[in-house]
């Protein structure tokens, strides 16, 4: 699980890394990033409307992945291989979202709504941080609580008779 982790860890490090890179390029150093800047306001009205639908159906997408039944039983009952597999993936996309709207960003000589992707998805990645506890909290088993109507325990059935015995008398 520790290997998993790390792989998983790894993953969302970089992406942050380089998304901090491009922001460091781009705001500190002042590297010419706009590549984009001669586009037509066709282009960009199109490329805007792609990250943007983009973005809105894979953030949602990823942070609930894990609850999609089919992905579910395989976590639990593959472990860590199924964690590697899914955690993968599932950080690739916000990652790769982060650091392309970052990147568009800049390409498009600061164009407000990559910015703001950016921002929304730096925001949804403290949710999938994968530390060693929501590792193990991903892959365990759902326990099933059984309610029945005797009490399980007899000591706690002639307290709670006590108790009630209690209420009813006047004191």
């Amino acid at each position: 699980m520790k290997k998993t982790r790390n792989l998983l860890m790894t993953i969302f490090s970089g992406a942050l890394l380089l998304a901090t890179l491009l922001y460091i390029l781009g705001e500190f150093l002042n590297v010419d990033m706009g590549i984009f800047a001669e586009t037509t306001r066709e282009q960009r009205f199109i490329c805007s409307t792609v990250m943007i639908l983009l973005t809105i159906a894979l953030l949602p997408l990823s942070l609930r992945l894990f609850k999609f039944k089919r992905i579910s039983n395989d976590l639990q009952e593959r472990k860590a291989p199924a964690l590697a597999k899914w955690g993968t993936l599932r950080l690739c996309v916000m990652g790769a979202l982060l650091v392309v709207n970052t990147f568009l960003y800049y390409a498009f000589e600061m164009e407000p709504s990559y910015g703001y992707l950016a921002v929304v998805t730096l925001l949804c990645m403290p949710f999938v941080i994968p530390t060693m506890s929501r590792c193990e909290e991903e892959v365990k088993t759902p326990e099933i609580q059984e309610i029945s109507d005797a009490p399980d325990n007899t000591e706690d059935s002639e307290s709670i008779e006590e108790q009630e015995s209690s209420e009813e008398e006047p004191a």
